[in-house]
């Protein structure tokens, strides 16, 4: 064991042999009763098929790299280390040490991810960036179950309901996590025990724990196959509802044709054409939103002239046909060649939105209202303090007789996190009534805000009621916003500069950057 570990150590992100002369992989004759039973319930590709296996060290990515080989695959067994716990480091030996137990090739590779909010996402996000697009993972049915659920909390509809498909990336979908277990032990193989699986923080967890506990308690029986097989139907569903969507419209471009169709069959075509303009669905991209499509289906009905998407992307309708397009840099990541003024040093780092970008995207920001409200200038809703300087700007970059009102809310008082609380700090002094009204908004983080504030304003019966907001923190959002026009999407980080603070500092700063806090470092 202690060599494995050595042996990882040094070959961090280079692919080894981990096979040992003095101990050959087993024979297919010689593969235990607990592997060979539960084969027939795997999805592996053919024997020979070359595969990459993501194993952590847990039972069930063991069990997958143990499977795969018996299977008859080709298999490279890559652990990725995080970071985020001591000790982390030395798992690799433990895959290791399987890898060579069973025959499979062995890849070390180590990603930063700091402590923080939205670990989990970050953390899958770094874990893909270094694996292959088709590599295996070992997600079992009880997997399955929670990925239902928790989708079903966040708002999926049937797609996402469906959660994982079978096959070469999901082979271990017909298993419990006991049979893994049972693998596991049937090979002596010794699995890691990841105390992160019982965080509370996951919403993953808390499924797991207490949600699935409780479904089971109320209906007297087991959930997990129940769930499995809920996703096993509507996954079929979906893809009669894609052929027929297909049929009805085949160029989902075309405004006129789009905005005849059956609703439901319109919103699966749209969704289908933006995930294809956006290059199909990676490991870090969620599929348009059910407001992002209908704010499509609204410019192909001729009730816009476009749209912003998340990402940077805008969708616009020109000679009856839609054109989706990149506007600028949505997608933001620091700047590392700059850094903060030594004044705000080092509490401030490096910028992630730069003076310059910031102008460029408060021109198109402004060139695209401009174009949607020519017929009727909208009355824009500054929210103080933070968006006083965006909103500034952009009123400038209107080429419209607008009127200004501001109004201040607050969640977040002299904290880096918002209490959740929404308190009223200054009110409006125009009156909505039958008014076309756009909220200038500094960023975006859980939504909570934002969601109030439209439930408050929308009382007042304003004639359409919209969004533009600077900044968007990606993946942070707990409730569906329909965003009608967003500048950057940034890392799920406390920013300041261009208008925020922290505790009334930094506002003056010219580009937006990250805030280290105290310690100059992550929080």
């Amino acid at each position: 064991m202690g060599g494995a570990r050595a042996r990882a150590g040094r070959h961090r992100g280079v692919t080894v042999r981990a096979r040992s002369d003095e101990a050959p992989p087993p024979s297919a004759a010689s593969w235990p009763a607990a592997v060979l039973d539960v084969l027939d319930r795997c999805t592996f590709p053919a024997p020979g098929a070359q595969l990459t296996c993501a194993v952590s060290g847990g039972p069930d990515s063991l069990a997958l790299l143990a499977l795969a080989v018996a299977a008859g695959c080709v298999v490279t067994a890559v652990h990725v280390d995080h970071g985020l716990r001591p000790g982390s480091a030395a798992e690799a030996g433990v895959v290791a040490s399987a890898a060579e137990r069973v025959g499979a090739e062995f890849r070390a590779a180590r990603v930063e991810v700091a402590d923080g909010p939205n670990l989990e996402a970050r953390a899958r996000r770094a874990r893909f960036s270094v694996l292959p697009a088709d590599v295996a993972t070992g997600h079992t049915m009880d997997d399955q179950a929670e990925t239902v659920l928790c989708n079903l909390l966040r708002g999926a509809g049937r797609d996402g309901a469906g959660a994982m498909s079978p096959g070469a990336r999901h082979p271990l979908l017909g298993l419990r996590r006991s049979e893994t277990l049972g693998v596991c032990r049937a090979m002596g193989l010794e699995p890691v025990v990841d105390p992160s699986n019982d965080d509370p923080r996951h919403l993953r967890n808390r499924v797991r724990h207490e949600l699935l506990p409780l479904c089971a308690e109320l209906v007297r029986r087991d959930p997990v196959p129940l769930l499995a097989r809920h996703a096993d139907v509507l996954r079929a569903e979906s893809a009669l509802l894609d052929d027929l969507a297909l049929l009805a419209v085949p160029e989902p471009s075309a405004a006129r044709e789009l905005a005849a169709a059956p609703e439901a069959l319109a919103r699966r075509a749209v969704r289908a054409w933006l995930a294809d303009a956006a290059g199909g669905e990676s490991a870090d991209r969620h599929p348009p939103s059910l407001a992002e499509v209908e704010r499509v289906l609204d410019v192909a009905a001729g009730r816009a002239v476009s749209t912003q998407l998340s990402g940077g992307r805008r969708v616009r309708r020109r000679a009856g046909r839609l054109t989706v397009g990149v506007s600028g840099s949505g997608k933001v990541r620091p700047v590392k060649t700059e850094e903060a003024p030594r004044w705000a040093s080092p509490r401030v780092g490096p910028p992630i939105v730069t003076a310059e970008a910031l102008a460029a995207k408060v021109a198109e920001l402004g060139a695209a209202i401009t174009a949607d409200y020519a017929d009727d200038p909208p009355l824009l809703v500054g929210v103080l303090k933070g968006a006083m300087i965006f909103m500034s700007d952009l009123c400038r970059a209107i080429a419209l007789p607008v009127d200004l009102d501001f109004m201040a809310v607050s969640s977040y008082g002299s904290a880096t996190r918002t209490s959740g609380v929404v308190r009223i700090v200054k009110d409006l002094d125009a009156d909505l009534a039958g008014r076309h009204v756009l909220v200038v908004e500094d960023i975006i983080d859980s939504g909570l805000t934002l969601n109030y504030l439209r439930r408050y304003l929308q009382a007042r019966h304003p004639a359409s009621l919209e969004i533009c907001a600077l900044l968007v923190k990606e993946e942070e959002q707990r409730v569906d916003l329909a965003l009608r026009y967003v500048g950057f999407t940034i890392p799920p980080d406390f920013v300041v500069g261009y208008g925020l603070d922290v505790d009334e500092r930094y506002r003056n700063l010219s580009a937006v950057h990250t805030y280290l806090g105290d310690a100059g470092g992550d929080r």
